[in-house]
């Protein structure tokens, strides 16, 4: 397509103590180098990849992450260090206690970007990341000079060449080009998880930032007992934008919605979205938001890494904004009112993402748990005409967050 043509593609893989690169240029160059790691992959991607701290305080984070507690509300610390100690941010060297040194960003910077930095012409990057590489907050990665990727190019992630050859191939009128679906807070409580009674926590933020973007886009959510999963999959099907605010499983992010009947306790089927049922949907959204924690979590496969991102391009969307760890409350309202604001008025989802980024780190938001979570997968959508512009003010989402 022509906005790839207009992208330099890289596909990044690891292999023992190599490191490969294929480039593929605007020009449909391609350019193949290799460097050498100072250990094994699995070393040094396996087990760690940014050392460092997630834990969340309570009141950071309502958590949106699904677990299999047994009847007690999950805390972000909890679900930070049972299930997510695998993916770590520091900016600096942790103290000398470690046997090894984990990772910092700039190490990042310098194995993935570096041997290609001096190819970057394009203002925006297309990574492919293979199978360790998949978790990394690309955005976040800084050279030498102290400059976060992102603050120079925008960047979007394919799951797998597969996937880039499909987004590529998918007819230009496909997709729907009006209407949205926005969930937030689903009504659900106790429930049946993995043959055990799990208490999910309300997620009051979520609420509030599913009725702000209603109020951005001029839609009406589904909120609380409203947002059920027959609700969810009828209207799913027709829209050309979808947003999910809710509990996400941290393993592949399976978002928990309202339950479809009201008898006794509800199992998974009642009120869990599953991969599977997605899958059956076929959807002509361009764009789908999961602002679950998690959401962009799966399992490494083959063909990159499955999960509920994956579903939803698998059944047709364009393009998923999904968050590689669980969010903080205000810090997502704030990302999230940014965002749509620049889609809304056209710019593509690409250009949002950059732009709310940007707009974070100049706004108070500069820890980077904070503003870079958020990676966009697949295609570059713009929702143009989709929306009534003249329901978004300048400036008006902005305040309103702010004294949230």
């Amino acid at each position: 397509m022509n906005k790839n043509a207009l992208s330099f593609c890289l596909y990044v893989s690891c292999f023992n103590d190599n490191m490969f690169f294929w480039i593929l240029k605007p020009n449909k160059t391609i350019v193949f180098r290799r460097t050498r790691l100072k250990e094994s992959a699995d070393k040094v991607f396996g087990n760690q990849t940014f050392g460092g701290s997630l834990d969340l305080r309570q009141d950071q984070c309502e958590d949106r992450s699904l677990f299999s507690c047994v009847s007690s509300p999950l805390s972000c610390k909890q679900s930070h260090s049972d299930s997510f100690e695998s993916l770590r941010l520091i900016e600096e060297e942790e103290d000398e206690n470690h046997d090894s040194k984990p990772l910092t960003l700039a190490d990042g910077y310098n194995m993935i970007v570096a041997p290609v930095a001096d190819l970057l012409q394009e203002s925006e990057i297309i990574i492919i990341p293979d199978n360790l590489l998949y978790p990394i907050p690309f955005a976040a990665l800084k050279d030498g000079n102290g400059k976060y990727l992102s603050d120079t190019f925008r960047i979007r992630i394919v799951p797998s060449l597969t996937t880039l050859k499909l987004i590529q191939l998918s007819p230009a009128d496909y997709h729907s080009k009006t209407g949205a679906l926005i969930v937030g807070e689903p009504e659900v409580s106790d429930v049946y998880y993995r043959r055990k009674i799990l208490q999910l926590n309300s997620l009051p933020w979520a609420r509030k930032e599913a009725e702000m973007i209603g109020r951005l886009l001029g839609v009406q959510p589904l909120l609380g007992k409203d947002a059920t999963k027959q609700a969810v999959l009828e209207s799913m099907r027709s829209v050309s934008l979808i947003h999910f605010a809710a509990h996400g499983y941290a393993e592949r992010g399976e978002i928990a919605l309202s339950p479809i009947s009201s008898r006794g306790t509800p199992h998974e089927e009642d009120y869990l979205l599953t991969m599977a049922e997605i899958s059956q949907v076929r959807l002509t959204a361009k764009l789908v938001v999961l602002s679950c924690c998690h959401s962009a979590s799966g399992q490494i496969r083959a063909e990159g890494v499955v999960g509920i991102a994956r579903a939803f391009l698998a059944s047709g969307a364009r393009a998923v904004l999904a968050a590689l760890w669980a969010v903080e409350d205000e810090a997502t309202m704030w990302f999230m009112n940014r965002f749509y604001e620049h889609l809304v008025r056209g710019e593509s989802a690409s250009e949002s993402l950059h732009q709310a980024m940007k707009s974070m780190r100049e706004t108070g938001f500069s820890d980077i748990m904070q503003w870079a979570p958020f990676m966009l997968i697949g295609d570059n959508v713009t929702l143009k005409g989709a929306f009534d512009k003249s329901s978004l003010k300048d400036g008006e989402g902005a305040t309103e967050t702010k004294n949230l």
